[in-house]
């Protein structure tokens, strides 16, 4: 299944049990990923850590994978 309406079809055919089902899984999952920190939270917990001895070009070479 590749599209909404694909999905959305599948879903129609299912009995009410599968429906609950479902239902609950979508709901655990959404659930999941909104308490999943966002890149701007941990960006603001991130801001500042760095010891004073650590120099910019060394955090650029680990924010880009260099060693």
């Amino acid at each position: 299944m590749s599209s909404i309406a694909e999905i959305e079809q599948a879903i129609e055919k299912l009995p009410a049990r599968q429906i609950e089902q479902l239902a609950g899984w979508l709901e655990a999952l959404r659930v999941k990923r909104a308490a999943q920190p966002s890149v701007e939270g941990w960006l603001a917990g991130a801001r500042g850590a760095a010891r004073p001895t650590v120099t910019t070009a060394e955090v650029m070479s680990l924010t880009r994978g260099a060693e």
